[in-house]
């Protein structure tokens, strides 16, 4: 799984626990549903500054949002 599907995979865990549609998250974190959805789908790199938004709509931070991602340092 690729950093933009984990990513895709954390924002939609998120959502669903916060029982939220796409909608009503991406309308509290002002951006476009499109937007939103197009996160969730993982197909395209996301700007950190969306993920700040949709964090903050879902009142998490940035650390708590990336805190299950493991990193590999070779």
């Amino acid at each position: 799984m690729n950093i933009n599907e984990q990513i895709a995979n954390r924002i939609f865990q998120l959502r669903k626990e916060k029982s939220l549609t796409a909608e009503k998250l991406a309308w509290t974190a002002d951006l476009s549903k499109s937007c939103v959805s197009y996160a969730e789908k993982g197909q395209k790199d996301i700007k950190i500054s969306t993920i700040n938004s949709i964090c903050n709509a879902l009142d998490i931070t940035l650390s708590e949002f990336f805190s299950i991602f493991k990193t590999k340092i070779e």
